[in-house]
């Protein structure tokens, strides 16, 4: 419930709010979110407590002066991943780094990491190698495991926790707080992910053998995704709001605009694009599983404290009034809605079955 935007009718304190949901996990989300008690925030009862549901991360003040940051994600077998086309090795590395993405969305470090295996008993040697590259790939990101638990299932699942610190002296990096004027930013390039996992259904069919190295690109974006934890941290306290892009651009914006009560024009020829050819916008807009960042804040101020190597930051578009809807200004300047889709768990497993 720390990973996506919600809007309860009792709404909590520093939550943020949702429109109408359109995707499965969001309508779940948001019944949940209403039967929740109410958050009250940091106060007397809970004085350690700064950011409850409804962000990337929940966030605590810590002794000293800094911030704790904690998150959870989830990969289910059928849904996030499938053995036929996911090998263990990938399956580890994938579910951390989407977790710690969302350490990098609210501008912090990941420095610690908890594991939750289910696993079939017969499948016990895969699960042993989902949790060796699980833990690889925390140790790189500079979040070791240090715990978890396992148990007993139908079908594999990893569910991964995160804790992180928050940037020493810098606001977290929140989804609200994006201002009209502001510029629209992602770091990265989008729609690898989907069209990697295209390319690895193509070849599970029976469509290809082997891959070129623009394919072999794409296809590492879906195996082994890279948290934007450099640009996340270099961004707090300038940009005025972000979150990681997971479920697709059209989604997230339309998360982060609601969350910040603005409008957004998103302009088509500058999303900078993974992939080529005609697929390549459609995978960018809805695909998911990037997990790079999108970022709202002054244009200049942004563009500057990204200017470092290994910080890659193309201005989108910019924020407008919230009367303005979310839109998108196609390549020959006329604008129209942008649909709010993009990725969606509730689906995925009846598009990807065992």
């Amino acid at each position: 419930m720390t990973g996506e935007a919600g809007g309860p009718r009792r709404r909590p304190a520093g939550a943020v709010s949702l429109p109408e949901p359109s995707t499965g996990e969001d309508r779940l989300l948001r019944r949940i979110l209403d039967v929740l008690p109410a958050f009250p925030g940091a106060g007397a009862r809970e004085p350690g407590l700064i950011l409850g549901p409804g962000d990337d991360a929940a966030a605590f003040a810590w002794p000293g002066g800094g911030v704790l940051l904690l998150t959870t994600d989830a990969a289910e077998e059928g849904v996030h991943f499938d053995r036929r086309l996911h090998a263990p090795r990938a399956i580890g590395r994938r579910a951390v780094a989407a977790a710690a993405s969302d350490i990098a969305a609210m501008g912090g470090r990941p420095v610690g990491t908890l594991i939750s295996l289910v696993t079939p008993p017969a499948d016990e040697g895969i699960a042993a190698g989902i949790s060796e590259a699980a833990a690889e790939r925390a140790a790189e990101l500079g979040a070791p495991l240090v715990g978890g638990n396992i148990a007993a299932g139908e079908r594999i699942g990893l569910h991964v926790t995160v804790a992180g610190a928050g940037t020493p002296g810098a606001p977290l990096l929140r989804r609200s707080g994006a201002k009209p004027g502001d510029g629209l930013f992602v770091t990265g390039s989008l729609g690898g992910a989907a069209l990697g996992l295209s390319l690895l259904r193509r070849r599970q069919e029976g469509g290809t053998t082997s891959f070129d190295p623009e394919e072999e690109a794409l296809v590492a974006r879906q195996l082994d995704p890279a948290p934007r934890l450099e640009a996340g941290a270099a961004l707090a306290g300038v940009a005025h709001a972000g979150m990681d892009i997971s479920d697709g651009l059209a989604l997230d914006l339309h998360r982060l605009a609601a969350a910040s009560g603005v409008g957004a024009l998103l302009e088509e020829t500058r999303v900078p694009l993974a992939g080529k050819g005609a697929g390549a916008l459609e995978a960018a807009l809805f695909g998911g599983e990037d997990y790079e960042l999108l970022i709202a804040g002054p244009p200049q101020q942004v563009s500057a404290a990204a200017g470092r190597p290994g910080i890659p930051l193309t201005r989108v578009g910019r924020v407008t009034g919230a009367a303005e809807g979310i839109r998108i200004e196609r390549a020959d300047g006329a604008a129209e809605p942008l649909p709010r889709r993009g990725w969606d768990s509730w689906t995925a497993g009846r598009r990807n079955p065992e």
